[in-house]
């Protein structure tokens, strides 16, 4: 399974602001630190507040900041949120996609499988997980906070 982009910036976005605690970012910042296109993780950004996982503040001394505590954010529920529009293959759509091997097809029920098991692991990490109990991604991320 493949996480999009936007996954992949909002994902970082939550790891960068979980390690940041009381202290506010900006998505300039963050979008400096990873070479990222401004306009897109400005779209990251209003869907994490949109979705109530960040608050962001205007002004001179406004940024980001988590709303919710980091060991309340479930890496499954906001992968899957995000990836809900995307599916592994055609015939998984909604409407069964015009796939001719579709009627017959037990690829179909090994990919349901595979992706279940894909958000049962990710259902079990919390955002404190990946960050807070990780000796190495910690200080790499308060050292890129601070940068």
């Amino acid at each position: 399974m493949q996480l999009s982009t936007f996954t992949d910036y909002a994902l970082r976005m939550l790891m960068h602001l979980a390690v940041a605690q009381d202290r506010k970012l900006t998505t300039r910042q963050i979008t400096d630190m990873h070479g990222a296109k401004f306009n897109h993780l400005t779209k990251v950004t209003q869907w994490l507040v949109r979705e109530g996982y960040v608050t962001a503040t205007r002004g001179r001394s406004g940024g980001l900041q988590l709303r919710r505590d980091p060991a309340e954010i479930n890496i499954g529920k906001v992968i899957r949120a995000l990836e809900s529009q995307h599916r592994l293959v055609e015939c998984l759509r909604e409407d069964g996609g015009t796939c001719i091997l579709a009627p017959a097809c037990e690829l179909t029920t090994a990919l349901l499988e595979a992706q279940d098991a894909f958000f049962h692991v990710l259902d079990g990490k919390t955002l404190l997980q990946l960050t807070g109990n990780n000796r190495k991604i910690t200080p790499l991320l308060r050292r890129l906070n601070t940068a």
